[in-house]
């Protein structure tokens, strides 16, 4: 069955920009949270959006910054108070503030792009590393990085855009321990090799929806010959592949719980196998890890999972429709080049909560724009815009977005009319030859 996709119309938009900057919702959430416990001249909406609009203006925004722009109020406060305000209350209530945010769905308007999956779900983290003194609330990976290190997981609907959980947590953990999210029947969810997980696996089957994954290499791989369990000699199998070539195979994986599945196997070119493993040796130096030879052979392929028959996805589109995954990189390389998430000073770690929380709040919103506008110009000009140049824009406008969420619906209105007349003329993405578009991709999945 094909799908037609809904994207938001304009009044929609506007009332849902209206919501997650509603004084009274927010000044009612500080109360709730402790934020606010009895009169005073700071309000929770004027902390919010001084930690939306003006905390990572540069990395190195000061507490006397902060205190000019509320001075733009008629707030005046001592450097010291504002700076006492950052504590477990403020951390508590910007965290509020992006649940709610993330709970907020857009009603859409329908709109011809089509998919035999209902949505393509991409869940990937991304990590950066934090002063030292966060490691008790931040745990880091050590080693050669820092002791103190956040992690992020994002999880979207590659077809909207639409946002469907950002998780905050440690830089140690990993990435197999992050649990599904919004599991729906005919859903095709493409993730990274951190999270391959064969229990995850069974779950996303078992709601009849689909996965694609890259293969990890130690997994026990067997095959069904009569009715007979036997192992699968993968090196092997890779040894007699001659480059170019893609095999795709009906297995079963795991060790005590088999579990049937679809191994696809491409070998690649040796020029690409050999760089493959010039990485692999230097990410296990900087680890201090070692490496077998097996692994290295293991170079030579590259290796997919998935419960997708080849009706449903031909074994040829396999690596074109996992390189939709790279769409979520480009993603996050927008967060750090644009809002610069990951660029964090040694600060009280109240105060560091409360500007990742408000950048979060403002990515949240630009991801909001990015889908109506991404919707009009594909709907105009048949094209798709760009990520990195949408978010570079934003940013450079985030005053003027401070100021219109305040004013009324007509100057928001206004405001969001023309931010999208420059988008679709500066934000069109640029088509790079031998590389496909992610649309065209998943127009060849119909």
């Amino acid at each position: 069955m094909k799908h037609s996709y809904d994207f938001m119309n304009k009044d929609n938009l506007i009332e849902k920009i209206q919501e997650l900057f509603d004084s009274k919702f927010i000044d009612k959430t500080a109360r709730l949270t402790k934020f606010v416990q009895r009169t005073s001249k700071l309000k929770g909406f004027n902390f919010f959006m001084l930690c939306v609009f003006d905390a990572k203006n540069e990395s190195t925004t000061s507490i006397e910054d902060l205190t000019r722009e509320l001075q733009k109020d008629n707030i005046f406060i001592r450097k010291q108070s504002l700076q006492d305000r950052f504590n477990s209350y403020s951390s508590c209530f910007m965290k509020k503030m992006i649940e709610h945010a993330l709970s907020k769905k857009l009603l859409l308007e329908k709109e011809k792009i089509k998919c035999q999956f209902n949505r393509i779900i991409i869940n990937d983290s991304t990590s950066f590393q934090l002063p030292e003194s966060y490691h008790n609330n931040y745990k880091g990976c050590g080693g050669s990085s820092s002791i103190a290190g956040l992690k992020m997981h994002y999880c979207y609907n590659l077809l909207s855009q639409e946002i469907i959980d950002i998780n905050v947590g440690h830089g140690a953990v990993p990435d197999s321990l992050y649990p599904l999210q919004d599991l729906q029947r005919n859903d095709l969810r493409i993730e990274d090799l951190g999270y391959f997980k064969i229990n995850k696996f069974k779950q996303i089957k078992e709601v009849g929806a689909y996965f694609l994954s890259r293969f990890r290499f130690h997994i026990n791989v067997s095959v069904v010959d009569n009715g007979i369990i036997k192992p699968l000699d993968l090196l092997k199998v890779i040894r007699r592949m001659s480059y170019g070539e893609i095999k795709s195979i009906n297995v079963q994986i795991g060790e005590k719980e088999k579990f049937a599945t679809r191994l696809v196997i491409e070998k690649l070119p040796k020029k690409v196998a050999d760089e493959k493993r010039r990485k692999l040796k230097l990410y296990k130096k900087q680890k201090q890890r070692t490496f077998t030879k097996e692994l290295l052979i293991f170079c030579d392929v590259n290796t997919f999972v998935t419960n997708c028959n080849q009706e449903q996805l031909p074994t040829h589109l396999i690596r074109q429709c996992y390189s939709l995954r790279w769409q979520v990189e480009i993603i996050f390389k927008s967060w750090k080049t644009h809002f610069k998430i990951d660029k964090v000073r040694q600060m009280k770690i109240e105060r560091f909560e409360c500007f990742h929380y408000g950048c979060l709040m403002l990515i949240i919103l630009s991801t909001h724009l990015l889908r109506y506008c991404r919707h009009l110009n594909y709907k105009k000009f048949q094209l798709e815009t760009s990520e990195l140049k949408f978010f570079k824009l934003i940013v450079s406008m985030k005053q003027l977005i401070k100021a219109s969420v305040r004013k009324s619906r007509n100057k928001l209105t206004e405001f969001l009319d023309n931010i999208l007349a420059i988008a679709e003329k500066t934000c069109i993405k640029e088509q790079r030859l031998n590389r496909l578009q992610p649309l065209k991709i998943i127009r060849f999945l119909n």
